[in-house]
């Protein structure tokens, strides 16, 4: 299987050298050299061009985003969009509001991309060596990434808790549902 990271900083590099040593193809992208260069010693098909990264995969593109929460990953997910197909994934691995996870999952589901949110927990040695990941999205895509979730998570560190939707306050206060 080959899994994109963009985002090769100290979250995204560590992830993308977790994903190799778990025994996937992983292309990595980012905007600074010295990054780029630290995941190509690594052995990670590494690059400062996104087109070239978007171009290395030869089958469907799994991509993980390890950018900072906010516009950046509504920016990134413009840049890349016209070089994916349909049923291609994006999963935000950034600790996006989940309000924002739920307006780029309908966004991209209009247009036929697959989109899991992903909060990631346990900081750079976590996405090194085994995080806590808590994915949203369709069950459907969820459980064709169940096994890459689990094997870079911690043991039992992997849960799937839903679907994106619109969640909403209790009238009293102390539950979301």
């Amino acid at each position: 299987m080959e899994i994109g990271v963009i985002g090769l900083g100290k979250m995204g590099y560590g992830l993308a050298c977790n994903l190799k040593d778990n025994g996937y193809t992983v292309y990595g992208y980012d905007i600074n050299s010295s990054e780029v260069a630290k995941a190509a010693d690594y052995g990670i098909g590494a690059y400062s061009e996104l087109s070239e990264f978007l171009k290395s995969f030869e089958n469907k593109k799994i991509i993980f985003l390890m950018t900072p929460s906010g516009i950046i990953v509504d920016e990134t997910i413009e840049k890349i969009l016209p070089e994916l197909n349909k049923e291609d994934i994006i999963i935000d691995a950034g600790n996006s509001n989940f309000n924002d996870s739920i307006r780029r999952y309908k966004s991209l589901k209009e247009k036929g991309i697959d989109f899991l949110d992903c909060g990631t927990s346990g900081g750079p040695r976590g996405a090194r060596h085994g995080a806590c990941t808590m994915i949203g999205g369709d069950f459907e895509v969820y459980k064709m990434l169940e096994t890459v979730f689990e094997k870079i998570s911690v043991e039992g560190g992997s849960l799937y808790t839903g679907g994106s939707r619109k969640w909403t306050l209790c009238k009293d206060d102390s539950q979301w549902y």
